[in-house]
């Protein structure tokens, strides 16, 4: 009321100002009166009733302390409520981390299933505060939560902390805390017995090395600890984290589920590693579902779960193809929009001899050995194509331009002037490719690939994993089919 006020003399200032003479101030800036106005002048007021427009449901500020704004990200499901909450805390090593979700975020995938809301909530980095800040920020985020509660269409009767490294340890510290009331807590890959970790992020939470020799750091350490504060109050909890951890190792979570004395759920994610992978997979997504269900139900009880996280997306060896998709062009075909997965089956097991492997080329109209090459690509398609589905990506050097119709000719053999540096692309050597051809030419997948040079290689199982990859090894593709097919070479 007070700026309304303000505004309104201003303005009623300009406009005496303006109408009778230029002895007062000059308010032109100010709408209502200006000098093109000579006989009467409006002043526009705030309408009596007019409100501040309210910000954007991911960027409402829920405490200012000690000056620093913390805020919250509402991701409200589109259903009738009132709907349980899932209070989301960000990791980061308590030093960065962000409130927004992505699209494909493991809590964004309940929010669509229909029945839970999520309130992704900051709390004061180490940078800001020191320990127990943060513990002292969720508790006030959960003060608003309960507040707000008829707002967003909130049930608090049902409460569950969820957060990832920095923020499961902090979702296990909100359930070793009974007087705050939460209905279960689910920590993953969270530190959660601080004397045992080393590190500077550990240091700057705490305000003081465990390790060393300082006065009261094992009070402030154990404080910190939910690990060494599991009691029979504790909130049932869903643990969950990858045995190849690197960052926070698995026998964090080891210790915590140790020390537990109530209902819990112990997931062991083989060969899962830190905060990637496999954390936004359906199967894991699935578990928390369960949980979740067993809450509202009220049914937890203890269970050791193993699952396998299975291969790391990627390129390299060993890894699991994504769905690469672009324009291709099979042989004397058109051109039309491709995906490599329909080629791939992700349920093939080595026993199985029905799917057929991938041969992946890297090569270029204009690249001298991927012409004299040809004929090597020729040969193995002759050779190995009752096993290997053949694809060869073309790309652009920044030195040479192909077109459609170029790499069309490079594929068919035929007339056309422009390949290799303006050579008929009917004189190349080796048969008519009688395989797919990709458009990379703007090397997307090139670069995906990790590749240097032309021409390059990739041979892939049927179930989407990378077996061999030309960079990593110094036998040749030739070489490298003939292991996989020794009775065809």
């Amino acid at each position: 009321m007070r700026v309304a006020s303000i505004l309104t003399i201003l303005m009623l200032a300009a406009s005496f100002a303006g109408c009778l003479g230029d002895d007062g101030p000059d308010y032109s800036e100010f709408e209502g009166c200006t000098e093109e106005v000579e006989e009467t002048c409006e002043t526009t007021a705030p309408e009596e009733n007019e409100t501040v427009p309210e910000p954007p449901a991911t960027d409402l500020v829920f405490a200012s302390p000690n000056g620093v704004d913390l805020r919250v990200a509402l991701y409200l499901p589109e259903s009738d409520g009132p709907h349980p909450v899932l209070m989301w805390i960000h990791g980061g090593g308590w030093v960065q981390g962000d409130r927004l979700l992505g699209n494909n975020h493991a809590a964004q995938q309940i929010v669509a299933d229909g029945q839970w809301a999520v309130v992704s909530v900051e709390y004061r980095l180490s940078s800001d505060a020191i320990w127990p800040a943060q513990l002292d920020d969720l508790q006030t985020a959960l003060t608003w939560i309960q507040a707000n509660a008829d707002s967003y269409n909130l049930d608090t009767q049902t409460i569950v902390a969820w957060g990832s490294s920095a923020g499961g340890h902090l979702a296990s510290m909100l359930a070793v805390t009974p007087e705050l009331n939460i209905s279960a807590a689910i920590d993953w890959f969270g530190p959660t017995d601080l004397s045992v970790m080393n590190g500077t992020a550990v240091t700057s939470l705490l305000g003081c090395d465990p390790n060393g020799n300082e006065s009261g750091c094992v009070d402030q350490t154990t404080s910190a600890s939910p690990a060494l504060l599991a009691n029979n109050q504790t909130v049932p909890m869903l643990i969950m984290h990858g045995t190849d951890d690197e960052s926070v190792l698995f026998n964090q979570s080891t210790m915590l589920h140790d020390s537990l004395i109530t209902p819990n759920w112990y997931v062991h994610v083989e060969g899962g590693v830190h905060s990637t992978h496999p954390w936004q997979e359906e199967f894991i997504v699935d578990i928390v579902r369960e949980f979740l269900d067993n809450v509202t139900q009220n049914s937890i009880a203890n269970q050791t779960i193993i699952v396998d996280a299975g291969p790391i997306p990627g390129t390299w060896e060993g890894e699991l193809l994504p769905n690469v998709q672009a324009a291709a062009r099979p042989a004397q075909g058109d051109w039309e929009m491709w995906r490599l997965w329909d080629s791939l089956d992700a349920e093939w097991s080595n026993s199985s001899t029905e799917q057929e492997w991938v041969l992946i080329q890297f090569a270029a109209t204009d690249c001298g050995h991927c012409w004299n090459g040809a004929e090597l690509m020729s040969t193995l398609h002759a050779q190995y194509s009752e096993n290997v589905t053949f694809f060869t990506f073309i790309i652009n050097f920044s030195w040479s331009d192909s077109s459609w119709e170029e790499i069309a000719a490079f594929q068919d053999e035929a007339d056309f002037i422009g390949c290799n540096n303006g050579d008929n692309c009917m004189n190349r050597p080796g048969e008519a490719h009688n395989w797919t051809y990709v458009d990379d030419r703007e090397l997307y997948w090139f670069y995906e690939f990790h590749m240097q040079g032309t021409p390059s290689y990739a041979i892939v199982a049927p179930n989407g994993v990378v077996h061999w990859h030309s960079l990593q090894n110094e036998n040749s593709v030739s070489d490298a089919l003939a292991l996989i097919f020794p009775e065809e070479g």
